[in-house]
């Protein structure tokens, strides 16, 4: 069974790693058609999130760093933000971080007092793009 297939049939998406090393040494390993084996793995263990749970985790992520504008900084949760963010890029835009060096992620920010462009900043749109395209822009704190 190939990786497309078992993908189409579980009706998710798995890593790479995970396929070759560890689902089809199981399915070759076994008798079982190929409806019954997808059956017998373990989705929550093998499925990648999708672009919405992905999306959703920034925002979350955003949200925090906007309430906590003014008050006190969070690194942590930034570096968090930016590894994602990246992350996301990779894997639906193909972007490769080690070798494309016009590849962009970047955060369009959000002013504690907007309406003065002053105070502390947040993340408020992240964009995405490479060379002189955009691809993407997520709106991550409304």
């Amino acid at each position: 069974m190939m990786k497309q297939e078992f993908e189409a049939l579980a009706g998710y998406e798995v890593s790479f790693q995970d396929y070759n090393e560890i689902i089809e040494p199981m399915y070759m390993a076994t008798n079982l058609s190929k409806q019954d084996f997808v059956k017998c793995i373990d989705r929550k263990r093998f499925a990648l999130p999708t672009k919405k749970e992905i999306v959703r985790a920034m925002k979350k992520e955003a949200a925090h760093l906007y309430d906590i504008c003014g008050r006190y900084t969070d690194f942590e949760s930034m570096e968090r933000l930016e590894a994602t963010a990246k992350a996301y890029a990779k894997r639906f835009y193909g972007i490769n971080w080690a070798a494309d060096v016009t590849a962009w992620v970047y955060f369009n920010k959000g002013y504690e007092f907007d309406h003065l462009q002053r105070g502390c900043t947040y993340p408020k749109e992240l964009v995405i793009g490479r060379g002189g395209r955009e691809f993407e822009r997520i709106t991550l704190v409304a």
